[in-house]
Parts: C-alpha cells; structure tokens; sequence
C-alpha cells in the first residue's frame, strides 16, 4: 500500500512540474519575444533613421518594463486562484504571509547568505572570463547585473519593485508554493533552479539559483511579502545603486555604513552558526521521497532548462542577437 502511494505521488509530482514548468517557459517567452521584437522589428520599424544604439538608448528601458507587464498579467490571469487565494492551501495558493513572524536573525542570516551568493557568483564569473580570456568569446554578465537602473526612472521602477513583484510571484508564488504538497525542499530547490535558468546567463544564473534558494525559504516559512522585501534590497545592493549613492555622501557616512554592513555580516555569521543544527533538521523533516527529483526529467522541464542554458551559451558568442 505504501509503494502504490509513493507510486501515484510520483506521478503526481512529475505532471505538476511539468505543468509548472511549461508555465515558466510561457512567462519567460512572453517577457523574451516582446523585448526582442520590439527591439529588432518594431522599434526599427516605426524609426528607420534610428541607430540600434539609439533605440535602446531610448526606448530599451520602457520596452523591457511592457514585455514583463504583458507576462505577468498573463501570469496573473492563467493562475488567478492561485495567486487572489481562491484555491485551496493544498493546491498550492500563494502565502503573502503564514502564521510565523521573522525575527530579526533571520533577516540578518538572509542577507548575509545574499552577500555569500554575490561572492560565489563573482568568484565564478573571475574564473569564466580567465578560462575564455584568450578566446574569442565574450566575458559573462555580472551577477546581480541590472542593466544600470540609475539610469533611468523606468529602470528604477522595474529593478526595485516591479521586477521583484513578477519574479517573486512567478517562481516562489505560484511555482515554488505548487510544488510545497511533495516537500518544501524540493519544492524550494526546484523553483530557484527555474529561477537560475530563466536569467539566460551562467553567472546571473548561478546567482539567482543561490539567492532563490533563500528568497524561497524566507517565502515558504515567512510568506511571499517578506521574499519580496529581500528580492527588492537585493537588487539595490548588487545593481551598483548603493555604491552610486556612497560616492556622493561624506566621508564619515561611507565609514559608517560600511561598519554597519560588516557588524551585520559578522552577526549573520554567527547566527548561521548557532543554526546550523537546526537547518540539518529542517531539511530532514521537509525533504522529499526517494526518487521525487527525477522529475526534473519531465518534458517541460527540460525544454525549458535547455533553452535557457543555450541562451546562457549564446551570451558568450559574439554578436549573439
């Protein structure tokens, strides 16, 4: 009896990702095909007179905010039970909050271990370009790469909230919280491995797989309003916006706040050494049955990794659209 239920969950786990994951590839192509069109057909179109780097210069900002807008809503509509609540706990409805209430050691262990994801990515990108160097490929985007959004107030809105608001939405909403009933570690690790991919780039890639694997922790203990909270400082920090505004306060500022950073990062520390039995624990109780992960094997699922990781390839290629 207890093989047939371990059986039947398998195959319920394995159309679930498949399903999530076709969802996934269906926000990501949206997003994708808009941007690109619009930036190799439509905009050239309508401004024939235009450079491509005068166009992107000037309408690239506001195109990359339509085409995630058009994703989302479609997101939005395909899963609005999920998403407004209508659907039930077990059928994965989005938690904006749960009954827990994060402490402040959390907050400070989550940020550390995002100062840890940006050094391991960094290290790696250091390492990529070294190994390409005497090549004719091109270096790896940044980690945290956001395209500059000092650079414009529409680039502002969408690196510091309405990006966090689709992602978070998107993979630890609806995907990570479909995924809760066959385990939260594996649901956690499945969503910020999608969430890794879907950057298209090996290093962002790298880094949004770490740092979804603590947004969607905090999302699943804490609730989606609190993985948004992190989401949102965490582009601010790694998009070059804090150290832009640190080079034009004084210098006892800059002081200050780089002695903050360090006491937090040095009580992060601690605390995920105080945690670290307990972190053992929780992944014991909350890991899932033998064999789950070969649904990582499910068509969907790897169409969509496939086409990510080639689009991750493809930015190393020179003139790569």
């Amino acid at each position: 009896m207890r093989h047939g239920a371990i059986g039947n969950s398998r195959d319920q786990v394995w159309y679930r990702v498949n399903g999530l994951s076709a969802f996934a590839l269906i926000y990501v192509s949206i997003e994708t095909l808009i941007d690109l069109i619009g930036a190799k057909v439509v905009l050239p179109g309508i401004f024939p007179d235009m450079t491509a780097a005068r166009l992107d210069a000037r309408y690239g900002d506001g195109l990359l905010l339509f085409s995630v807008v058009v994703a989302l809503i479609v997101a939005l509509i395909s899963q609005r039970k999920v998403i407004f609540g209508s659907a039930q706990a077990d059928e994965g409805r989005v938690q904006w909050l749960t009954v827990r209430r994060i402490n402040l050691l959390v907050l400070v262990i989550s940020l550390t271990l995002l100062f840890a994801a940006q050094l391991v990515a960094t290290a790696a990108q250091s390492g990529l370009g070294a190994l390409i160097s005497s090549t004719n490929l091109h270096s790896p985007g940044q980690a945290g790469d956001t395209s500059d959004p000092s650079t414009s107030a529409i680039m502002l809105f969408y690196a510091f909230l309405f990006g966090p608001l689709a992602e978070e939405v998107v993979f630890r909403g609806v995907i990570m919280n479909g995924l809760r009933p066959y385990g939260k570690i594996f649901a956690i690790v499945t969503s910020a491995l999608l969430f890794g991919f879907m950057h298209g780039s090996l290093v962002q890639g790298l880094f949004g797989f770490l740092t979804g694997l603590v947004l969607g922790y905090v999302a699943m203990e804490y609730g989606l309003v609190w993985s948004l909270v992190l989401h949102i400082f965490n582009n601010g920090v790694y998009s070059g916006l804090l150290p832009r505004v640190m080079q034009s306060v004084p210098e006892g500022v800059r002081i200050g706040v780089g002695v903050a950073i360090l006491v937090v990062l040095l009580a992060g520390v601690i605390g995920m050494v105080a945690k670290v039995r307990p972190l053992v624990g929780y992944c014991r109780r909350n890991r899932a049955p033998k064999g789950i992960y070969a649904s990582w094997l499910a068509p969907w699922c790897l169409i969509f990794l496939i086409l990510c990781l080639g689009m991750a390839v493809g930015e190393l290629i020179p003139g790569w659209l």
